[in-house]
């Protein structure tokens, strides 16, 4: 699973490379529980404000 940081500038990049439309505009923008974590937003975001984070599965 992934988060938006507060490192966040609003670009939208992250909204049109995420395949399952799992990240909705807020402030900073949020990833919903719908996240594949395919890792397509991370790889495009501008200024490496998405970051993976431990969840159950990773333990």
């Amino acid at each position: 699973m992934y988060r938006i940081t507060e490192d966040c500038v609003a670009c939208g990049s992250c909204l049109s490379a995420c395949p399952v439309h799992a990240i909705k505009e807020g402030e900073p923008y949020i990833i919903s529980g719908k996240c594949t974590s395919c890792g397509d937003c991370v790889e495009i975001c501008p200024v490496e404000a998405i970051v993976k984070v431990q969840g159950p599965g990773d333990l």
